[in-house]
This record gives C-alpha cells, structure tokens and sequence, in this order.
C-alpha cells in the first residue's frame, strides 16, 4: 500500500512520531513517503497517489497547522483514506471527523497504523468507513464549533443534544475485539489495546460519534518497538541546533525512551489520553536508533520523553549504557521538579554521563496556581532544585504557563523577580514568558468548577475552550510579552535583552516605576535554537504558512513550506 506520513510541526527535530510508524509499516512491505513540513516540500505526486494518508498530531500548534492543511489534502486526492494519529487526535475526534478524518488514533499508535494498512487493503475502506458519509459530515459542523463545557465531565448526552456532550469520549466501538482471557496478547491483538489502568478503556464516557473503526481510538497496549526508519526526512542538520556559550554550536539528534507519563497534572494534554499510563521504549532500540544519528552527525542527543525519570531504573541504566557507548556525545531530557527533588541523588551521575542540560516544566511560581494544576511541586521544590542545581553545576532549562486566569500583575511581577534572584534569566526561552495556558479537549482543568464558570464555549476551530482573564491588563500584557519575544527571535536578542524588554513592559502595565534590574554576570548556558511551542497557539506566520501552502497545493507539483518556525 502506499502510504504518506505527514508531521506539521515538532518542536525542531525529526519527528518520533513518522520515523517510528515507518519503520513498522515498512517492515511489513508498504510503501511509505514521509514529509516533515517544517524541513520539506510536499510533493503533490506522493499525496495523490497515497491510497492511505496520515497525518501526526503530537500537540496543539501541530493540530492547528494540520486542520489548515486536511482540506487541501482531500482536495488532491479524495479517494485516500485519511487518517490523523497522536495525542490530539482523540482529543479532537468530532473537529477532524467533520473534516473528513476517517480514522483517529491515539496512545501507542504504531500497532494501529499497521492493522488500519491492513484493513485498508482487505477491504477497501476509503474516506468515509462504516457508513460515515460526507453529508453527516458536513452538517455536524455547526453543532462543532462551539460548545460549552460539559458541567460534570462524566454524564453521557442526552440525545440529540450535541451540545452537552462530554468534552472527552474517545472510545469507539471495537468490531473484532475477543474478551481479554489468560497471558498478555502479542502486540497488536485488539483485546491487549483496551487494557487501561485501573481497569480497561471500556469503562470511560461512551462515545457519541457516529462513526465505528475496527482500530481502538485511543491503544496503551505494549508495543514492542522496532528502530526507527529515519529515510526520506530532512538531514538532522538542518534541524534546531544545539547553541552553546560562545557561539559553538553542535548538530542535534532526538529520540524517545518512553511515552505516556504516570503524573496527572491537570493542564497536560498526555493526561486525557494515558491517564497515568506510560510505556517504556526499549533500551536496545533506543540505543540502535542513537547510533544511526550518530553516524549521520549528531554530536548531541535530545530525548522527547515527557518525563525521563518515569521509570527511574530504565532511565538511569539507559544513560549508563548511552555514555559507554557515546562518550563525547552530550544529551538533554525533561524531567518534573516533582522527580528532580526525589531523585536528586541520581542528578550527578547525569551530569557525568553527558547531561547537558534539563528542562522542567515549573508552570508558575504562585503555590495557589501550582495546586489547581495538580502540578505536584511547589514554589520551594522548585527554588531547592533551582539551587541545587547550580551547586552541582548543572543546567536547568524552565518552562512557564505564566497567563492563567488565575494570574494577578503582582504574581507576574514576581515570577520576574524570581528569575531574576534566582539567576535563571538566561536560562528561559523569552516565549515562555507569554504562554496562555490552553484549556483543550479532555482537560482535567475542567474538574473544577471555577474553571467550567470562568471558559467560553468550546471552539472547535481554535481546539480549545477561550478564557480572559478578570483583570483586563493581564491579557493585555501576554500579548505585548508574545510580540516582544517574536521580535527578539527575529532579531536574535540574547535572552537578557529580551527579558529586559520584557520586565519594563510588565511594570508599565501594572502602572509601577520599573526597579533597575540588576542581572549578574553567570557562566552562559547551552540551549537550543528553535523556539519552544509545545502547548502554545501557532505564531501568526506558521497559520499564515500553512494557509499558503493549502492553496498552492493544489496548483503546484511541489510545495514548499520553510517558513512554519
């Protein structure tokens, strides 16, 4: 079969998520075309030949391109089957159903993706499987694009009335599925895709779409992962590089050592689909797929885990035997101040076996916030591991959620001051002072009840439920902090330039004299060079890019699409 594996957006490294399902389907003698489009064109060809095209959604801004882009897609080859994988898929199921979507996939999607190419070439199935038809299609649009939040997140809809569905459903009816009995069923049997914690996937809300597909919606089935297939993709050098102190740079290679996370932050969107679930990749095809980066160039390795410290003992052995093997190679991963203040004590044997860095997801400084995202740390978690830090030498990258509707101009005011105390100035990206928090599809955020007050109706265009926040000023200031970091990216502002912008904009706003701010002079610290939108809205250019290449898609043989990120 031939088949097109598409990713819109993947914070600036070859995208896991077409390497890994290529190397399955490959394995199995289809014919698979990958297109990265912040590296690639999009040969038009390829699209209209697929007889099956998936397209990756790992996040929001990826979401946001792809829906830009699936219109354009089926205009150019109508009879493909259409198929859309990855955290947000299942999350918005009903959007990206009214947009033609045939098959949604989320979890652990490789084993999907394989039986779906299966399925496909049995049967024929193409656009619209089991009965789902254009017209339905396109008359659920009005019911989808806005709908408020459902008040008690488990009720089931009363009929006929779309617009008190539950915000998360996610699980569709299984054709072929044998009751689960005995030892755990090879990779890829449908009744081992349903296992759920606590109990089996079953048990959520039942699904109102109108739709069957025979593949689960959302897998936490146990794959056994093959090594990743990374032909056809740009080459890792013309990926984000690894900047260092002095103006060095390195080429950078990234990979996955797990998927899923066991926490439940309220905020995250992994928490709708594995609910504290994670699955470990294993250490030999992790490794196998390093040393074909390796070969390829890369001098630095970035692991995409959610947290890395998930499975502490998969971690720490997987560094040991990462560093034997790779001694000069450095490496980076994510990792909760949850984790780094209880396994603090496995810090050094990072740093010493070529850590170069670490990026935590603080959120907020304000003890209050942190709570109500069920962030699992507080304010002195994250100064003690702030601290320890530096004591230890190493380099600890924070990410922000700084504009919630909780946020107040002197709690912004303090996140500033902190970064400033702290000396952590060079150590966050400008952009993540700006995020708005996004209140998805299936977030746990909508449990409470001040939140389900304090959100508009669901907007299934924008894929997320609209906020402002009481103090008009707060709003206002993300935006002039959004436009500040744009400008400095633009520019390539060194980081404190930037936050000094950004720290006389925030006393302006609040209507206070600006204290002299007084940056000591610290040893730089390595990062990379691609700016970081994980659960941020998509810039204005990268819509604006996407928009342009749905147009031309159709008018010319190959599309170009440099100017996402």
């Amino acid at each position: 079969m031939k088949i097109v594996l598409i990713s819109t957006y993947e914070l600036g490294r070859q995208p896991f998520g077409l390497v890994s399902p290529a190397a399955w389907l490959r394995r199995r003698g289809h014919a698979v075309t990958c297109f990265d489009l912040t590296r690639q064109g999009l040969d038009s060809g390829a699209v209209g030949a697929a007889e099956l095209i998936a397209i990756y959604l790992p996040m929001h801004t990826a979401t946001r391109l792809a829906c830009k882009l699936i219109p354009s897609l089926r205009a150019q080859n109508s009879q493909a089957h259409v198929c859309c994988y990855g955290l947000y898929a299942p999350m918005n199921a009903e959007y990206l159903r009214s947009l033609g979507v045939g098959t949604i996939l989320g979890g652990e999607f490789e084993g999907g993706l394989v039986r779906l190419a299966e399925r496909l070439g049995d049967k024929g199935d193409k656009i619209f499987p089991q009965g789902l038809k254009p017209a339905d299609a396109e008359s659920s649009m009005s019911e989808l694009k806005l709908r408020p939040p459902n008040a008690t997140m488990c009720e089931p809809p009363a009929d006929g009335d779309a617009l008190k569905r539950t915000p998360t459903t996610f699980v569709v009816t299984q054709t072929h599925a044998e009751t689960p009995r005995g030892p755990e069923k090879p990779q890829g049997s449908a009744d081992s895709a349903l296992r759920y914690r606590g109990g089996d996937a079953l048990k959520r809300t039942p699904t109102t779409f109108v739709a069957t597909q025979t593949e689960p919606m959302i897998s936490l089935e146990r794959l056994k992962f093959e090594v990743p297939d990374r032909a056809g993709l740009a080459p890792i050098s013309k990926y984000a590089h690894l900047v260092l102190p002095g103006g060095g740079y390195r080429v950078v290679g990234s990979t996955e050592a797990s998927r899923g996370c066991k926490h439940l932050c309220r905020h995250c969107p992994i928490v709708p689909v594995y609910n504290g679930v994670f699955r470990i990749v294993e250490r030999d095809v992790v490794l196998a797929d390093v040393r074909q980066q390796v070969v390829a160039g890369a001098q630095h390795i970035s692991f995409g885990d959610p947290d890395f410290f998930n499975g502490i003992r998969h971690a720490m052995e997987l560094v040991e035997a990462f560093h034997r093997e790779f001694p000069t190679v450095t490496y980076d991963v994510t990792i909760k101040i949850e984790h780094l203040r209880k396994q603090e004590q496995h810090l050094g044997r990072l740093r010493d076996t070529g850590c170069l860095f670490v990026i935590s997801a603080v959120e907020s400084v304000d003890d209050e916030i942190l709570a109500r995202l069920d962030k699992g740390h507080t304010r002195e978690d994250f100064l003690y591991v702030a601290r320890k830090f530096r004591e230890l030498g190493m380099t600890l990258h924070t990410t922000f959620v700084p504009f919630t509707p909780w946020t107040t101009m002197d709690g912004y005011l303090d996140l500033l001051r902190v970064l400033s105390a702290e000396e952590l100035i060079e150590n966050v990206a400008p952009i993540q002072l700006g995020i708005r928090l996004l209140i998805p599809e299936g977030s746990r955020l909508l449990e409470l009840e001040e939140m389900r007050q304090a959100v508009g109706v669901f907007d299934a265009e924008s894929l997320v439920y609209p906020w402002r926040n009481v103090d008009g000023r707060v709003d206002l200031l993300s935006e002039t902090v959004q436009s500040i970091s744009a400008e400095a990216d633009r520019k390539k502002e060194s980081r404190a330039v930037a936050f000094a912008r950004i720290w006389e904009a925030a006393h302006a706003s609040a209507g206070v004299d600006a204290p002299e701010l007084r940056v000591t002079e610290g040893r730089g610290v390595p990062f990379l060079s691609e700016p970081w939108y994980c659960c941020a809205e998509p810039t204005r250019d990268q819509l604006v890019a996407i928009g342009g290449t749905a147009a031309k898609a159709q008018l010319e043989h190959v599309v170009m699409a440099d100017d996402f990120v």
